[in-house]
C-alpha cells in the first residue's frame, strides 16, 4: 500500500487507518474515549440541582472544550469524504456521508454541547440530554461495541421477526385481558390502552404487581399467556447470543490463519 502523500490523505488514514493504528491513532482516540465518558458523567451529574448551581460555568467551558474537539473530529472526517470507498467530491456524496448515522450523531452531540444551559427557549434545554448519544460514538473506537453490531446486523432479519411476534402477542393479551376484565371492572382493564401496560409488564416477567387481573377467567388466561411469552420474549436473547458465539468463532479462525500464514492475508473458511 502506497504511503500517504497529500494532507488529506494523511488526514484520512489518521482517522481510519486501514493498516491498524498506530501510537498517535491510538492516543487520538484514547482522548475521544475519555472526553466522551466524561461528557456522559458531566451530563448526568449536571441535571442534578445542586451540581448545576456550584459548578455551572465549569461545566459549561467543558462542554465547549469538548464541542471544539469534537467538532475538529467531524470536520476532519467531512473533509476526507472524496477518500472513503463509493464518495467522491461531489456536493451529493458530502451531504449523502453527513446524512449517514455515525456523522448524524456526531453532529447531534455539537449542537447539544452547544445549547446553553439556560435559554428562552425552554424546549431547546431537552436537546442538552443528547450529549448521551456520545455513548453511540464510543462504537467507532470499541472493537467489542463493533462486535455487537454486527451481531445485530447480521440477525436483523430474525430479530425483527421476534420482535413483530411479541408486539401481536403483546397486543392480543391486552385486548383478552380486557375482554375479560373490564366487565368486572378490575382495575387497570378499563381501556386496551391501560391493558397494554399490565401485558408489557407480564410479558416481560417484570411483574411489578401493581396491575394484575381478579376474575378466575382472567388468571387462568393470564397464566396460558405468561407460559406462552416467556419462551417468545426469550428469543431475541437466544438468537443475540448464537450470533456472538458464530462471530467470535470467525474471529478466532481469523486470528488463526493469521498466525500460521502471516503474510498471504487468507482467512480460513
Amino acid at each position: 500500500m502506497n504511503a500517504p502523500t497529500t494532507f488529506r490523505q494523511r488526514l484520512y488514514s489518521f482517522l481510519d487507518p486501514s493498516d491498524g493504528a498506530g501510537r498517535a491513532e491510538r492516543l487520538f482516540n484514547a482522548l475521544l474515549v475519555t472526553l466522551i465518558l466524561l461528557t456522559i458523567a458531566v451530563t448526568i451529574a449536571g441535571t442534578v440541582p445542586e451540581v448545576q448551581r456550584e459548578y455551572g460555568p465549569v461545566i459549561r467551558v467543558f462542554d465547549y472544550v469538548c464541542a471544539f474537539v469534537f467538532g475538529l473530529e467531524y470536520l476532519g472526517r467531512l473533509y476526507v469524504t472524496p477518500l472513503r470507498p463509493g464518495y467522491d467530491g461531489s456536493l451529493r456524496s458530502y451531504l449523502r456521508y453527513a446524512t449517514s448515522p455515525l456523522p448524524l450523531i456526531d453532529l447531534l452531540v455539537l449542537v447539544s454541547l452547544m445549547v446553553p444551559a439556560t435559554t428562552a427557549l425552554a424546549s431547546l434545554r431537552g436537546l442538552r440530554l443528547l450529549k448521551l448519544l456520545s455513548l453511540l460514538k464510543l462504537g467507532r473506537y470499541s472493537d467489542s461495541l463493533q462486535l455487537i453490531g454486527r451481531v445485530i446486523s447480521q440477525r436483523a432479519g430474525e430479530l425483527l421477526s421476534t420482535v413483530l411476534i411479541v408486539l401481536v402477542l403483546v397486543f392480543i393479551a391486552a385486548s383478552l385481558l380486557y375482554q375479560v376484565e373490564s366487565s368486572a371492572g378490575t382495575k387497570g382493564f378499563e381501556s386496551i390502552p391501560q391493558a397494554l401496560w399490565w401485558a408489557v409488564v407480564t410479558l416481560t416477567t417484570t411483574g411489578y404487581g401493581d396491575v394484575y387481573p381478579a376474575t378466575p377467567l382472567g388468571k387462568a388466561a393470564a397464566g396460558l399467556i405468561m407460559l406462552f411469552g416467556v419462551g417468545m420474549v426469550a428469543l431475541p436473547a437466544g438468537m443475540i447470543a448464537s450470533g456472538f458465539a458464530e462471530e467470535l468463532s470467525r474471529l478466532r479462525q481469523q486470528e488463526t490463519a493469521a498466525a500460521c500464514c502471516p503474510h498471504c492475508g487468507k482467512t480460513l473458511e
